[in-house]
């Protein structure tokens, strides 16, 4: 068996989970993708992309332009953006609405993100590649949809700060507490972006007002296993439950 290197938890809880259903899962490479056995045969699971969702879909969802694009037809939600094709371009969106984050077009887990108020800051970056969106303050919430269902809902609690390595919590809220107008905008969402499984990332104003901040096609699964506090959901077992349940349909 080759070691597996410690990533951000998902690939072993997958694999633990593997192995307690019997899937008898045996690594294949040090980074994270294992071959599990099912009724049907092998598959293949890797935690970087989820196998769940098609590859059309997982490409909507990663190409942050293309996500609010789609949203923008439906109607969602959308917090003001711009994808620029000049500096110029960029930095008129900025006296527009002079506070705003900066972000790769295909970038994931806050690597790369920059919180921009200045011309000079602009000026600095490669915006050929990344989308502007103006900066909105307050409270984070992900919604997690499984097959047409939200099956676990977080608070994120890390203030303004972008950083990859902020200080962060997750609150994980009981269902009684998930507010129905997201889960059903989340499950909408996945649909209309053609996902089996995502997290719909939400920011509400301290108007209440609510934002679509991002939709991740292939989220991490270390915080609804171990939340800062709240009920714990095992993730992994229902993603693997999907998974086998699929290939047995195919």
């Amino acid at each position: 068996m080759i070691p597996v290197k410690k990533k951000a938890g998902t690939a072993e809880l997958l694999f633990k989970s593997a192995r307690k259903m019997g899937l008898n899962p045996v690594w294949l490479t040090p980074n994270g993708l294992f071959v599990v056995t099912t009724n049907k045969g092998e598959r293949y699971v890797n935690h970087e992309w989820s196998s769940l969702n098609s590859h059309i879909s997982a490409s909507l969802a990663r190409n942050k332009y293309k996500t609010r694009l789609i949203l923008g037809r439906h109607n969602l939600p959308n917090i003001p953006y711009s994808h620029p094709r000049s500096l110029d371009e960029a930095i008129g969106f900025l006296a527009k609405h002079k506070k705003i984050i900066v972000k790769p077009l295909k970038g994931s887990g806050a690597v790369d993100i920059h919180v921009v108020s200045s011309s000079d800051q602009l000026a600095a970056l490669d915006i050929r590649h990344c989308i502007l969106e103006q900066y909105v303050a307050g409270k984070e919430m992900r919604y997690l949809v499984l097959n047409g269902s939200v099956i676990a809902v977080h608070e994120s609690k890390y203030g303004e700060s972008v950083d990859q390595h902020r200080y962060l919590e997750r609150v994980s809220y009981d269902s009684t507490l998930w507010d129905p107008e997201l889960v059903k905008m989340s499950v909408k969402i996945n649909g209309i972006l053609g996902l089996a499984f995502s997290a719909v990332d939400y920011i509400i104003d301290d108007s209440g007002r609510q934002y679509v901040l991002e939709v991740n096609s292939c989220p991490g699964f270390k915080w609804f296993h171990a939340p800062s506090e709240g009920p714990v959901v095992d993730v992994a077992k229902l993603f693997l439950e999907a998974m086998v349940s699929d290939t047995e349909k195919r």
